[in-house]
């Protein structure tokens, strides 16, 4: 596609790029461990000119982790994230957990990572909200909120090639074509999200750590995605009918949804930590409505 290229080294990483004729930018940075091969990729797409922007989906580690390494590439460049992400990226606690997370990615993979950086790399330059439009010349990025995954979650609309990049509120589509829920903050906002994006007028579909996926996978993605949010939000409505504690939910929510997960993808740890946000989510908002 033109002024697209995806530079996506690793599954568990990110990296896409939109070139334009005077700015280019990266959707997500993704993971640190792969920092430098995801760079290499981006430079050499780039063939010389700067990189300008990131426009960050959300937050989390394996997004925007390598984001240190990104500002010490190329100084002048600029993230664009969401009001609640900025909040995010000035808290000490966000700040260690990529340090953590990301040296655990590093040993996991048999990398050696530098963590001397700054932490004051994890900073947004732009805050950016529903409407907006950045231009890079002859492309531009149209701002959506897409909170549901987490709170600061932004998608990204290419209006001038039709393209649309996701952030991972609907649901993640891995390589075997099967999908897994990840609402964290928000099963109504996640629903609200996908009517949303739906409704965009798009003719291809970018999603996070995949890239552009094929027109019959993108033709059906929305209905799949609105099917599986109200599956998994009723099925832990019934694990709490039936009176499990929220803890004894992680086992049944495993064998449903965990068989889907390629473990190199998304370590088990990590999935186990994002059910307990996800069952915790459903059941604040259902006692919410009573």
């Amino acid at each position: 596609m033109n002024g697209y290229i995806n530079c996506i080294v690793h599954e568990s990483s990110e990296g896409q790029l939109l070139i334009g004729e005077t700015h280019a930018a990266l959707i997500d940075c993704g993971m640190m461990f792969c920092a430098g091969k995801t760079i290499a990729n981006v430079k050499k797409a780039l063939a010389g000119r700067p990189l300008d922007y990131i426009f960050a989906t959300h937050t989390h580690y394996d997004h925007i982790g390598a984001l240190p390494f990104f500002r010490a590439e190329w100084p002048g460049l600029r993230l664009v994230t969401s009001e609640a992400g900025a909040a995010v990226l000035l808290k000490n606690t966000p700040r260690r957990v990529y340090r953590e997370l990301s040296a655990a990615a590093a040993k996991l993979h048999g990398v050696a990572l530098d963590l001397s950086y700054s932490d004051d790399a994890f900073r947004a330059d732009i805050i950016a909200k529903e409407g907006d439009r950045i231009p890079l010349g002859g492309l531009s990025a149209e701002v959506l909120e897409t909170p549901g995954h987490t709170r600061d979650c932004l998608s990204y609309l290419v209006p001038e090639t039709a393209l649309l990049l996701l952030s991972e509120t609907p649901g993640v589509l891995l390589p075997d074509d099967s999908m897994y829920p990840c609402y964290l903050t928000g099963y109504a906002d996640t629903l609200r999200s996908i009517e949303k994006c739906r409704r965009v007028p798009f003719q291809d579909l970018a999603l996070p750590h995949r890239g552009i996926i094929v027109r019959s996978q993108a033709e059906r993605f929305f209905g799949r995605a609105f099917a599986l949010n109200l599956d998994c939000n009723h099925f832990i409505l019934q694990m709490n009918g039936s009176g499990l504690a929220p803890e004894d939910m992680l086992a049944p929510f495993f064998e449903k949804y965990g068989g889907v997960v390629r473990f190199e993808f998304q370590p088990k740890e990590a999935f186990l930590l994002n059910a307990r946000a996800t069952i915790a989510c459903s059941l604040r908002e259902i006692t919410r409505s009573s």
